[in-house]
Parts: structure tokens; C-alpha cells; sequence
């Protein structure tokens, strides 16, 4: 596989599904430019790269290309946090993360789920306002689905038992979440939801939104990574 096919993967996908986000050229740059850019940070030849991400070229569906990009830009999150020796490990028949990685010497287990325009919130139609739009609220349907994919993702997580940190990357696509939350917004969120999993110390909620609020990236990991507390 080749950046030639994810090109045309795109635009097979806007063929079928006239999707307008897929309309403008720059799209397939911009992915073409992160590809390149992920394949130096992992080490990995563009054919490893595109096979560890799982990229699948015969769904010809939104929530597919959404997936393999949300993997993509987790690579991205990653480095921007202090992973290193991020490798994506792709799909396969038995219980598996998406991504090992190193952390201060311990080794991690990455585990992705993107939650996109479908886990949107409904809008008041008097108003024309987003109802529950951000994941801390009680009932809403962010935070409903965030905790339905987390269950199903912790058997990932945890098929490797020596692992010493594991992280829950949940990718937001949804647009009143990215947009009405700024980064203090976005770690009180991390942390409640961390909270409300209780799963343990080795466990970690990473939120990846791209986005910039006043001037500050919104994406977080909790509880914060601290070197010398994974020295030893």
C-alpha cells in the first residue's frame, strides 16, 4: 500500500458518499503531509505504516476513513506527549491495542476509538443550541458513548499483562464538544471520565480533539504523565 492508494481510497469515498468535508483538494495533502511526517516519527516504511493502521482500502465508508485517521493523528498525540517508539500493530484475529509505545523507559499499550459527527448532540430546535454538549454532563450522549467504547476497549487494553501504562485515546470529531471547550474544559472532562471508568492506577484517558482554544491545543491525557514518577 502506497500514499496513491489512500489517495484514491479518498476519493472513491467522495464518489460514493458526497461527503462535502472530502470535496477540497487540501484534504488529500494535508493526509499525504501527516502520513510522510508519521512514517519519520514511527521509523516505519509508508507500506508498514498503512498495514500497522489498519488502513482499510475496500470500506468505502465515512466511519472508516474517520477510524484509520483517527489512528493516524493519535501518532501525533503520542509524540506530542513524550511516547516514543510508537509502533501501530494493526488488526488481527485475537484481542490487541492499536499502538505500543515507551514511556520513560516503562512500556505502554495504546488503545484508539474515535467518536465523530454521529455521537453529536442534539440541538434544541426553538433555540437552534447544542442540548448537553459537553461529555461531563450527566445523560448526555457524549459521555454515554464514550463509556460504551471504553468497556469494549479495556479487552484490548489489557491483552498484554506486563504493560506498565495503558492509555485510552478517545479521538472527538464532534463539532460543539471542540468547539464550546477550551483546555480547562477538556482535563476537567478527562478527569471525570478517568474517574468515572475506576479502573486503576496503570490507566490512563487521553482526549484528542486538534484543535486550539485561546491560543491553547485542547488535547489532554489524564491523570498527567510525569517522568520521574515512571523512572523506576
Amino acid at each position: 500500500m502506497t500514499i496513491n492508494n489512500v489517495k484514491n481510497y479518498i476519493k472513491e469515498i467522495y464518489r460514493k458518499t458526497k461527503d462535502q468535508r472530502l470535496k477540497d483538494p487540501r484534504v488529500c495533502i494535508n493526509i499525504q503531509e501527516k502520513l510522510i511526517k508519521a512514517s519519520k516519527i514511527t521509523n516505519l516504511s509508508m507500506p508498514k505504516l498503512l498495514s500497522g493502521l489498519d488502513f482499510k482500502h475496500n470500506d468505502k465508508t465515512i466511519e472508516a476513513l474517520e477510524s484509520f485517521l483517527a489512528e493516524l493523528r493519535s501518532i501525533f498525540w503520542l509524540n506530542d506527549f513524550g511516547f516514543i517508539n510508537i509502533t501501530p500493530l494493526g488488526a488481527t484475529k485475537k484481542p490487541q491495542q492499536d499502538f505500543t509505545a515507551k514511556y520513560s523507559k516503562k512500556s505502554c499499550a495504546v488503545e484508539v476509538f474515535c467518536l465523530t459527527q454521529i455521537h453529536e448532540q442534539q440541538k434544541d430546535k426553538e433555540l437552534n443550541v447544542y442540548v448537553n454538549s459537553d461529555p461531563e454532563l450527566k445523560g448526555s450522549k457524549f459521555g454515554r458513548d464514550f463509556m460504551s467504547k471504553a468497556t469494549e476497549k479495556k479487552v484490548q487494553l489489557d491483552a498484554i499483562n506486563d504493560v506498565k501504562i495503558k492509555v485510552l485515546l478517545c479521538v472527538i470529531n464532534s463539532s460543539p464538544i471542540i468547539n464550546l471547550n477550551d483546555i480547562e474544559d477538556m482535563q476537567s472532562h478527562a478527569q471525570f471520565l478517568y474517574n468515572k471508568l475506576n479502573w486503576g492506577n496503570s490507566y490512563f484517558v487521553g482526549l484528542l480533539t486538534g484543535a486550539s482554544v485561546n491560543g491553547k491545543n485542547t488535547d489532554v491525557i489524564y491523570p498527567r504523565l510525569n517522568y520521574k514518577n515512571y523512572e523506576n
